[in-house]
């Protein structure tokens, strides 16, 4: 039995090497290309390798990035400007920011910002400037508008098809932050907006909806917080994370995960506490998981299944039975013998 278990075993890890061979991929450790902003006469501090920008209203102001090919191959470039968010991990994303929620947004600063070289070719080892031109907006703002200027290579944008069992994507993206500065600075803040279900890579999560509703950085967050059922004091779930960044008029859905356990309908409360940099909020909210949104998610779910191998136990009583059995067998054999012994030495008496 032991060896059959120990087979499957083997089968089951053989499948899951030849799963992960099939679909590994792999982020550039080189570019082959640089990206390098030029210095603008309208930047706030000089030592910033991005652009920190103050304008005033209406104002039309131009900035340069030198784009240089390394590599002995032509490319082009893709280049667009995106509005700055906050992601699931707590980063300020910027390539994949479409996928993120922005809130109180006084302006959209990649709607103040165009270029006319949105395909940037080059030769081998060439450069080239790419000119972005901004717009400010004709009523002034309060606080920052911050985004980026995104580079990625078409070249290595997909893997090219292969027979190979181990195809390596080596996309690799450049980003030059972009921060507009307002009349007036403004404090970060940090509300809970709402909370919702949901799944992280197939396994069940309760989000908590964070935003900053404010036109500044929330630097250096540090969340903790505990999911129990309503009116109890058993805490069920818990997470915490340190050092996150929100971006200025973000929303941030942070995970709290069930460990690989299904949702199970029923009312229950969540409190979080979160610091930046010596201030503190505290958030308690009820919330309610109904059976019919349970079971969907559930289904859709890697549940671990805290189930009993009875095998084991089948085992273990079989080696009991075993052991009893040669122990009684033992004991009833002693006997006979003992009994063999007495009745020989009675002949002998006799």
């Amino acid at each position: 039995m032991l060896k059959k278990v120990l087979s499957i075993l083997m089968m089951v890890m053989g499948f899951i090497c030849i799963s992960i061979i099939g679909t590994m991929s792999g982020w550039a450790q080189e570019a082959e290309y640089e990206v390098k902003a030029v210095p603008s006469s309208a930047q706030v501090d000089t030592t910033k390798t991005y652009f920190d920008l103050r304008l005033k209203p209406e104002e039309q102001h131009t900035v340069t990035v030198a784009i240089t090919n390394r590599s002995d191959r032509a490319l082009t470039i893709d280049t667009a400007v995106k509005t700055a968010t906050t992601n699931t991990n707590g980063v300020v994303e910027y390539i994949n920011s479409d996928e993120n929620k922005s809130v109180k947004l006084s302006y959209d600063l990649s709607q103040l910002v165009q270029t006319a070289t949105k395909k940037v070719p080059l030769a081998p080892h060439e450069t080239k400037n790419v000119d972005y031109t901004i717009t400010m907006p004709k009523q002034a703002f309060s606080g920052l508008l911050s985004g980026g200027i995104i580079f990625t290579s078409e070249e290595n944008a997909h893997p090219k098809d292969s027979k190979a069992d181990v195809t390596i994507n080596n996309q690799f993206g450049y980003v030059i932050a972009l921060v507009l500065h307002g009349e007036k600075e403004v404090s970060s803040d940090l509300q809970l907006a709402g909370i919702h279900l949901g799944q992280v890579n197939n396994r069940n999560v309760v989000f908590a909806q964070l935003e900053n509703p404010e036109a500044a950085y929330l630097n250096r967050l540090n969340l903790s917080a505990k999911i129990k059922k309503k009116n109890t004091n058993t805490v069920l779930y818990e997470a915490s994370q340190h050092d996150l960044q929100m971006a200025p008029n973000s929303q941030f859905n942070y995970p709290i995960n069930l460990e690989e356990t299904a949702f199970k309908a029923g009312k229950y409360s969540l409190t979080i506490h979160a610091e930046s940099k010596g201030r503190t909020w505290d958030f308690e909210e009820d919330f309610e998981i109904k059976a019919k949104e349970a079971k969907q998610l559930n289904n859709q779910a890697y549940i671990h299944e805290n189930t009993v191998n009875y095998w084991w136990y089948i085992l273990l009583v079989l080696v009991l039975l075993l052991v009893t059995f040669i122990i009684y067998s033992y004991r009833k054999r002693q006997k006979k013998i003992k009994a063999l012994e007495n009745q020989v030495e009675e002949l002998k008496r006799k």
